[in-house]
This record gives C-alpha cells, sequence and structure tokens, in this order.
C-alpha cells in the first residue's frame, strides 16, 4: 500500500515583480493498492458512487493462472490539515 499528497490551494496570486504565491487551504492523503494476484474482485457497491470507499479501481485477468486477477484500488480521498504533511 502506499500513500499519496496532494496540497490543495487556490490559484496562484500575484505578489508583483512577475511573482506569484500559491496560497494552500488543505491536502488530502490518498492510498493507493496494488494487488498481484486475487481470485476476487470488488462489487460496485464497494465504489464511491454507491456510498462505497474506493474512487477507482482496475482489474486486468492473469492469462497464466485461471480465475486470478491483478489491480489497483485507489481510495476516496482524506482531507488533511496542511500541518499534518
Amino acid at each position: 500500500m502506499s500513500v499519496s499528497y496532494k496540497l490543495r490551494s487556490a490559484g496562484p496570486a500575484s505578489i508583483g515583480g512577475g511573482q506569484f504565491v500559491i496560497q494552500t487551504f488543505g491536502a488530502e492523503s490518498r492510498r493507493i493498492e496494488v494487488i498481484s494476484a486475487t481470485n476476487s474482485i470488488n462489487t460496485s457497491g464497494d465504489m464511491a458512487g454507491l456510498c462505497g470507499a474506493y474512487e477507482s479501481a482496475s482489474w486486468q485477468r492473469l492469462p497464466y493462472a485461471g480465475g486470478y486477477f491483478s489491480g489497483t484500488i485507489v481510495y476516496k480521498p482524506e482531507f488533511l490539515d496542511v500541518d499534518s504533511i
């Protein structure tokens, strides 16, 4: 499992002389799980649009291992205070 972080901000604000600053107002943490082999995959109820925990998921059938899949699951972001990262 890996975790990625993303700062949330408004557009850049000019401070003059061709210089800009970005004012951050939050951050998000996103867990990404890579599964090398499993014989069960998620259902549509696991997806965020149906109140599940996954933002996206992709699966590929493993041709050399009948009935097994590899895939990636991206969980819904967790919103954080900027100071926590």
